[in-house]
């Protein structure tokens, strides 16, 4: 039998206590490592090219948020193929960002008032700092209450569903005025849409759409007409489609107008460029707007509707262009939309004074969803 003297058991005592003091210390810190929120923004149509626009302006502090927390939305019923999004982001171990599939069943007579998928989208809405409404094929006219047009192709309407209730969901709208929308109990919630995304936007608060741009505003019927129009009236390449057998970038750049007022106005002024070019890549556009929206930019013409805010929820801002793809950041990409004339967009944003512009979009959203998270953590 082993027998301890007094002195031993008295040296062990404040071994023991050190002990005791250092694991009551790693508790305390892992639950208040646990209770350090991340930032989260919840990304819809979170196709690879989304994904890796979106990591690459992380990773290059275009987007300064630190350990943000991204996850990508989407719905059951889409006719899109997720699963090369799955296997990028296991193969690149992208531990934060992740992948929601939400289930339900929305027909077009559910989208304006609360349906299956209501509970998921409070969920989301409630647990997230941003939403973004990434660029995607049309939406089918019937949405928006109108016959669709020979040139309107509609390749997905259950993405279309899906997104229009969940932007309905968010800031409300005209077809049913009843209802209570989200941002009413968080009016400077942050939204962000993107070509498609504004035309949702647009549609969720009760607005139509332009459905064929060259047809409807400039009474083109050709490829050619379209073609020989200036660039600043062309919204997609109408030259890439006439070579069908080149690999060719069916977007193009342009100049906008940003109007004085609005939120575009502030990040012109502090870019110095109040004709920025743009990447776009569209041939619908905004008809009536929906309600409490307000014009923040258009096509130099004035013809096509490039940007719009919500007048209540301040925060909610659609672009018809594109600022989110990672070529645009990178020098070393180019694209060809010509035969034979490859150009970098980079370059091109450069050189127009324009790639400030696109830098000054994303920091100031970043600096918004920080003060956000910080306001909700109090």
């Amino acid at each position: 039998m082993l027998l301890l003297s007094s002195n031993t058991i008295q040296m062990k005592k404040p071994v023991l206590l050190i002990k005791t003091l250092l694991l009551l210390f790693v508790i305390v810190l892992l639950t208040s490592l646990q209770g350090q929120s991340q930032n989260r923004l919840v990304l819809l149509h979170p196709t690879v090219s989304n994904i890796e626009s979106m990591v690459l302006m992380v990773e290059n502090k275009i987007i300064d948020i630190p350990g943000v927390e991204m996850t990508g939305v989407y719905y059951a019923k889409e006719a899109y193929d997720y699963s090369a999004s799955e296997k990028y982001l296991a193969d690149h171990s992208l531990k934060n960002y992740h992948l929601l599939k939400i289930e339900g069943d929305i027909k077009p007579k559910d989208i304006y008032r609360e349906n299956s998928c209501t509970p998921a989208f409070r969920k989301l809405f409630e647990e997230s700092d941003a939403i973004l409404f990434f660029g995607g094929p049309d939406i089918p006219a019937a949405v928006y209450g109108e016959e669709q047009h020979l040139l309107t192709v509609v390749t997905d309407p259950y993405r279309h569903y899906f997104e229009t209730s969940l932007f309905f969901h968010l800031i409300g709208g005209s077809r049913n005025p009843a209802f209570r929308p989200f941002l009413a109990d968080q009016p400077d919630f942050i939204i962000r849409a993107f070509c498609l995304g504004m035309q949702t936007m647009n549609v969720a608060a009760g607005g139509t759409l332009i459905q064929d741009i060259p047809m409807e505003v400039y009474h083109k019927n050709t490829l050619e007409k379209v073609a020989r129009q200036p660039i600043r009236n062309q919204h997609r390449s109408y030259v890439s489609p006439q070579y069908p057998l080149s690999d060719l970038f069916g977007g193009i750049f342009h100049p906008i107008r940003i109007e004085k007022t609005g939120y575009l106005s502030g990040i012109a002024r502090i870019s110095g460029v109040t004709t920025p070019e743009v990447l776009s890549y569209h041939h619908q556009a905004v008809g009536r707007k929906g309600a409490n929206l307000k014009v923040i930019a258009t096509s130099m013409d004035r013809k096509i509707i490039e940007g719009l805010q919500h007048i209540e929820f301040s925060n909610v801002i659609g672009v018809q262009f594109h600022p989110e793809p990672s070529s645009l950041y990178k020098s070393e990409t180019s694209f060809t939309t010509i035969p034979g004339s490859p150009f970098s967009p980079n370059e091109l944003l450069v050189k127009s004074n324009s790639l400030e512009f696109h830098k000054l979009f994303w920091k100031d959203f970043a600096e918004k969803v920080k003060q956000s998270h910080r306001l909700k953590k109090n």
